[in-house]
């Protein structure tokens, strides 16, 4: 998040907002749509706790897992940037209310009360990128100084988590079993079709909210999970949907990729 605030640029979020029918269909996408098909596609197969509350929760944790390989600054990256911040803000209000809804769907031994979230994700996500953001514009040549320095240790700490927790769950992984494997890969195939769909008429939009929509925030949920779930070991679906949602949606751009080729 402190990454994300000191990368972003006053100009790519005026330019996002200036556009509220690509705004409103990306938080429509990532907010709204993601997650009830999510919701509707774990409660209708009968699959382990632990993996539909994974699924669950990294299908409301929005942002990315995945590194933007885009030219600096281009125009499909200050749309990532601006997306990422936006929907970054709003997860203080939008996880939780969505945590309020699908929480009715389950025992009482997995509920997670909304307000903790509230807390949880004011200190972890709201502050750093507001802190961000607020030394980007009272010191931007601090900020430039700092943004790649940052941008490339927050990619390194994001593989370190993610490494940590194959080795950790590493057997817990590899039996998670066929059919919730298969579901994993049904669920990252409907978020990338959203985000594809939902993405307008440019290629860099779709592609940009294709990616973000299926990829989410395997930190957020897992920080999410760990918090308020310690019981509930939920790791090990989080991980399986991170390779798997990584290597369809690297499948799905380099397919982008080749088919604006003349």
């Amino acid at each position: 998040m402190l990454s994300l605030g000191i990368t972003l640029r006053l100009e790519a979020v005026l330019s996002l907002w200036q556009r509220p029918g690509l705004l409103n269909r990306s938080i429509l996408a990532i907010i709204v749509v993601v997650p009830i098909l999510v919701a509707l596609v774990v409660f209708s197969f009968e699959l382990p706790q632990e993996v539909k509350i994974g699924l669950i929760l990294i299908a409301i944790a929005p942002g990315t897992s995945l590194t933007l390989y885009q030219p600096k600054h281009n125009r499909a990256q200050s749309y990532a940037i601006a997306l990422q911040a936006t929907v970054s803000l709003l997860a203080v209000i939008t996880v939780p209310l969505t945590i309020t809804i699908l929480q009715e769907f389950f025992p009482p031994e997995m509920q997670i009360s909304p307000f903790k979230v509230v807390q949880q994700l004011a200190v972890a996500q709201f502050l750093p990128l507001m802190l961000g953001i607020t030394v980007r514009y009272c010191w931007s040549d601090f900020a430039d100084n700092l943004e790649t320095l940052l941008t490339q240790a927050a990619n390194v700490l994001l593989c370190i988590l993610l490494l940590w927790v194959l080795a950790q769950q590493l057997d817990a992984v590899l039996n998670i079993g066929f059919f919730p494997l298969i579901v994993i890969g049904l669920l990252a195939v409907i978020s990338l079709w959203v985000g594809h769909f939902l993405g307008g008429r440019e290629s860099s939009t779709r592609v940009t909210l294709a990616t973000t929509t299926t990829t989410h925030s395997a930190a957020l949920a897992l920080f999410i999970a760990i918090l308020n779930l310690p019981h509930l070991d939920v790791s090990p679906a989080i991980a399986v949907y991170v390779l798997v949602s990584g290597a369809l949606t690297i499948a799905y751009t380099t397919w982008s990729v080749a088919v604006q080729v003349p």
